[in-house]
């Protein structure tokens, strides 16, 4: 397959103005800063569709397609990706390399990366295990894991030292060019000598197929630490989105037993393997990719999800079960009790207990209904009615008709609903669907296509989220810090939003700074986020503390708030036992204490701006 060289790819971009390019198919008026003009995507008579030179982007404010140079030619002139590439550089006149084999210096290049990555992991284990780091040791061996785990997945510590890892690389003369190419020490602003990047964190190893160490993980000890994960960036021998931890010590035993735990994080696969069931993998969060669910495809069609028993967790589970199905593999989802993930089950009950919840897994659909039917157990008529259209929505992305109308007769039968009609509605949105795809400029279909991101960062929370991704995105170094410092992943309510705070969050860590195109070429990014990203690129303005204080303030207090009414539904439920209301009134009154003393800091930092 025909690859063009990363850097090549970023010097045909940066040669192309996309004012440029996109004037040859819309004619373009100098508005501000930007250029307006007709969207090429959607019928429309008022211009919506801005392209910003500055920032090398376009958004349509009336559609909401947007993205950069690549982006507007795969979508407007229907090519590859590769194809779209060829095309931008015959516009700027670069000749482009011929196809790329493997020589032998690329394979030594491959080599040598993955010899640093097995000193740092070394070195990482050797500071584990070392006597005047027994607090960092017995983090692991607090959370019931035995040495045997301990060792057999590599685990490790990074010290709390910004040359600890760079000298000891030093020493052994390793190239330290390609130890920052691995994200494992980054090169001073000032001067050009290096600091170590994971400081003062637990070190989870990330191995290929054939066990080589390729990325590493690490995990915040100090409460103020950002990011909670800090991941080694993408390389040539790394790729987040096809890498699936555990896989390559479980293997053997999916093999032999013909299916797939898969669950989300590193201490779940953990305490599964560590009591003696083997078969494990961890997506390392809830988003699953199409590579990882074909990755898990060589080996098993079976896949058991067994994630976090949670809102987040069931949604999740829901979600990858469908990417996991259009695989063509057999998704099961375990039914994990509510406040419980693997690792706190398997410590509470014990792998026995587990493994009879993986007796009791479930089909999707199946889930879906139970869990429907649990949150909503006397549902009005246009819930039902929602839930219905939700799930054939789903549906009519699915490949395999055999499970499709399988999962119509559960619906069916669960809501009591004429099959038949399921069907018949079922076929009038395949046709839709359908006429979507062969029309994608089609005014309304495109209109509908991004409904559920327009009505949703409307709305007043996802507005403060979104103030601050506005920040991050443009802003000055010194506001950036403000926010990172008041804020956190925790105050997200909206998915995408919440991702793309952690990956803006990973950048600067990472790199100091933000390359917008660099967080467009993110694979963890969906298209939704794609649009996100390029429409607060463009919709800017000036950015004050003042600005950063009030989206601060409605998150901290719409966070407060939530918890208040939490609690106030626990009271109603708890009516019959006055000492378990007592206990949920006096956690009010503190959460009420709580807001109040928010507003009344918020009220008074202004009047301090006045004075």
């Amino acid at each position: 397959m025909y690859k063009i060289p990363q850097e090549k790819i970023d010097e045909v971009r940066s040669s192309i103005n996309v004012v440029h390019y996109i004037s040859q198919f819309v004619n373009l008026k100098k508005e501000g800063r930007n250029f307006k003009g007709l969207c090429p995507f959607h019928q429309e008579k008022t211009p919506s569709f801005v392209v910003s030179p500055e920032k090398q982007f376009y958004h349509c404010f009336g559609c909401g397609q947007g993205g950069n140079l690549y982006t507007f030619i795969m979508e407007y002139e229907k090519l590859s990706f590769i194809d779209a590439v060829t095309r931008a550089a015959e516009f700027a006149g670069i000749t482009l390399p011929k196809a790329e084999v493997k020589d032998d210096q690329e394979v030594s290049h491959t080599q040598k990366l993955h010899e640093i990555n097995e000193t740092a992991c070394y070195f990482f284990e050797k500071q584990l295990f070392k006597e005047s780091n027994k607090k960092q040791l017995d983090y692991f061996l607090n959370r019931k894991l035995s040495h045997h785990t301990i060792k057999s997945f590599r685990l490790g510590y990074a010290a709390d030292s910004f040359d600890l890892l760079l000298n000891h690389f030093k020493v052994k003369n390793s190239d330290l060019k390609l130890a920052e190419e691995l994200g494992l020490i980054q090169k001073k602003q000032s001067g050009t000598d290096y600091y170590d990047k994971f400081r003062h964190r637990m070190i989870f190893p990330f191995f290929n197929l054939s066990g080589k160490i390729i990325g590493f993980g690490g995990r915040k000890l100090k409460e103020e630490q950002q990011p909670k994960y800090l991941n080694s960036p993408e390389s040539i021998i790394y790729k987040k989105g096809q890498t699936l931890y555990g896989l390559s010590h479980a293997i053997q035993t999916i093999r032999e037993d013909d299916f797939i735990v898969l669950v989300e994080g590193y201490f779940d696969l953990l305490r599964l393997v560590d009591a003696g069931l083997t078969n494990v993998v961890a997506s390392s969060g809830t988003a699953l990719t199409e590579q990882q669910a074909k990755l898990m495809s060589r080996f098993s069609k079976n896949v058991f999800i067994a994630y976090d028993g949670d809102g987040a967790g069931i949604k999740a589970a829901i979600r990858n079960a469908q990417i996991i199905e259009n695989q063509e593999l057999n998704a099961f989802i375990v039914p994990m009790p509510e406040g419980e993930d693997p690792d706190t089950f398997v410590l509470k009950y014990g792998i026995k207990d587990f493994r009879s919840l993986l007796d009791q897994r479930v089909l999707p659909i199946q889930f879906q209904l139970d869990s429907y039917a649990k949150k909503n157990p006397n549902p009005t008529m246009e819930q039902k009615d929602a839930f219905i259209s939700e799930v054939l929505n789903e549906l009519v992305e699915f490949k395999s008709t055999i499970k499709t109308g399988l999962y119509i007769h559960h619906l069916a039968d669960k809501m009591q609903m004429n099959e038949s009609m399921l069907i018949s509605e079922m076929n009038r949105l395949r046709r839709k669907h359908i006429r979507f795809q062969q029309n994608r400029d089609n005014k309304q279909t495109t209109i509908l296509e991004t409904e559920p991101e327009k009505s949703s960062i409307r709305r007043g929370a996802y507005k403060a989220e979104e103030g601050i991704l506005e920040i991050l995105l443009n802003a000055d170094n010194e506001l950036q810090n403000f926010v990172i410092a008041n804020t956190g992943n925790d105050l997200f309510e909206n998915s995408d939003y919440k991702g793309l705070f952690e990956v803006i969050l990973d950048e600067l860590e990472e790199s100091g700074e933000i390359s917008i195109h660099g967080l467009y070429a993110n694979p963890e990014l969906n298209d939704n986020q794609h649009k996100i990203l390029a429409r607060l690129t463009i919709e800017t303005f000036e950015k004050d503390i003042k600005y950063a204080q009030d989206c601060i303030f409605q998150l901290k207090k719409w966070s407060l708030e939530k918890s208040a009414r939490d609690i106030s539904q626990h009271i109603k439920a708890e009516e019959a036992s006055p000492e378990a209301a007592m206990h949920y009134t006096v956690e009010l009154n503190r959460v009420r204490k709580k807001i109040a003393r928010l507003e009344r800091e918020h009220q008074e930092s202004k009047i301090r701006k006045f004075d």
